[in-house]
């Protein structure tokens, strides 16, 4: 009982400290597919709706996210704060995730809270944090976490319940996202550890990888139907290669390739274990993203999930250093101010410029239309989803949903997007 107290005294202050980088997101407006995301939760999140849910080829595996946005503004209305709360709230609990990673005896508390809280606190992954839309990233970070705790802990104890409980929590993670089936590679991790077990961990891992292919084929039958097999966001090819490369680069500077100079000086006093799980993470992570094919690298919501890998070999870096408590703490409140200011300072005003798009829109309309009951709107030239004008319009301006519309063709002139009232 008394060490439990003792880890609840560093659970609370580094969840509480992991949000320090995103308070000032909660005053972010709504950001352009945070009003799709809205749209989604109320037309696919009523159990009555689910069968349309299951029919839809791309958001069928983004259905937690669909039936949390749906719950939350059902109880809570449509509010850009609340939803930026339950952004932040549901990275402090990926972050106590991590922290319990500690159970398993092979990692420990003494790296779980470093590694929690140095992920916790990079500024990598920060869209997913920052963008309410991305919040499929975190809830399959997770149900994958989640899952691969348990069968950690189902490992070291052998407690049927847990082997169960890591099979349920994995079908949510794949509720979540395409990319959760890293997670059946992430399994073998305990064997690099007891390599002699290595046929109990293929047995076990059976239903996972089924589960996987069976969802694979499904994807692949629904690919018609399916907007990222068919608009150039993922493509088949070589070029995952330089993509993966160029990405797994980025997620290690600066922090990263200093931390890899500490394991090298102490590299004796490190199991190799530990440095091989760290590499496969990112790898493995990264691999269901690097055939991105819009642009040389993947996006920083993509890397949510592999930065842990990153934030595991600083923690084993930090420890080595610990020792010498001067230079940790130098290096460690260095850390802290240098992630926090970049995701304050510079990415903050990144984002604010991203939701200009229906900020202006919403502008136009209401100057337009005020002091006129009950106008109709059509909108033209709208870059985005027709879905997000439809949706910002009417929350801002009170209108109802079917007193909008806009028009889909693509003109030659089009540039900028533009409101006019109709007749009715």
């Amino acid at each position: 009982m008394r060490q439990r107290g003792r880890l609840f005294a560093y659970w609370i202050p580094v969840c509480l400290l992991c949000t320090l980088p995103y308070w000032r997101s909660l005053t972010l407006p709504a950001i352009s597919d945070d009003y799709l995301q809205v749209w989604l939760g109320r037309h696919y999140g009523p159990m009555e709706q689910w069968r349309l849910l299951a029919a839809d080829t791309l958001y069928r595996c983004r259905a937690t996210s669909i039936w949390l946005t749906g719950m939350t503004e059902a109880v809570f209305g449509f509010s850009h704060v609340v939803f930026n709360l339950q952004s932040m709230l549901l990275h402090a609990l990926n972050v106590a995730l991590i922290i319990q990673l500690g159970r398993w005896r092979v990692i420990g508390f003494a790296l779980s809270i470093p590694t929690a809280l140095l992920w916790g606190l990079m500024e990598r992954h920060h869209e997913a944090v920052l963008w309410y839309a991305a919040l499929p990233e975190q809830l399959v970070f997770s149900f994958v976490l989640l899952s691969l705790l348990l069968w950690l802990l189902w490992w070291q104890s052998d407690n049927s319940r847990l082997y169960y409980a890591s099979l349920i929590s994995f079908v949510l993670a794949l509720l979540s996202k395409e990319s959760a089936v890293v997670l059946c590679p992430l399994l073998a991790l305990p064997v690099l550890f007891e390599p002699e077990r290595w046929r109990n961990a293929v047995v076990r891992s059976l239903p996972f990888w089924l589960l996987s292919i069976s969802y694979f084929i499904l994807n692949i039958q629904g690919r018609g139907d399916n907007l990222h097999w068919n608009d150039g966001t993922f493509q088949l090819g070589w070029h995952f290669i330089p993509v993966i490369a160029n990405s797994t680069a980025r997620l290690l500077a600066p922090w990263g390739f200093g931390a890899i100079a500490v394991i090298v000086y102490f590299r004796k006093q490190i199991h190799p274990a530990l440095l091989i799980s760290s590499a496969l993470w990112i790898l493995v992570c990264l691999a269901p993203y690097a055939f991105i094919a819009y642009q040389p690298r993947v996006p920083s919501r993509h890397v949510y999930l592999a930065s842990l890998g990153v934030a595991l070999l600083l923690a084993i870096a930090f420890r080595q250093l610990s020792h010498r408590r001067l230079l940790a703490n130098v290096l460690l409140v260095s850390y802290i101010v240098a992630n926090t200011s970049y995701i304050w300072i510079y990415k903050h005003d990144q984002f604010l410029q991203r939701a200009m798009v229906t900020e202006q829109l919403v502008e136009s309309a209401a100057k337009l239309t005020e002091g006129q009951p009950n106008p109709r709107l059509q909108v033209a030239c709208f870059p985005l989803a027709p879905e997000i004008a439809v949706v910002a319009l009417a929350h801002h301006l009170g209108l109802r949903e079917t007193d909008i519309t806009v028009d889909k063709s693509e003109k030659p002139d089009c540039k900028n997007a533009t409101v006019h009232v109709i007749n009715k």
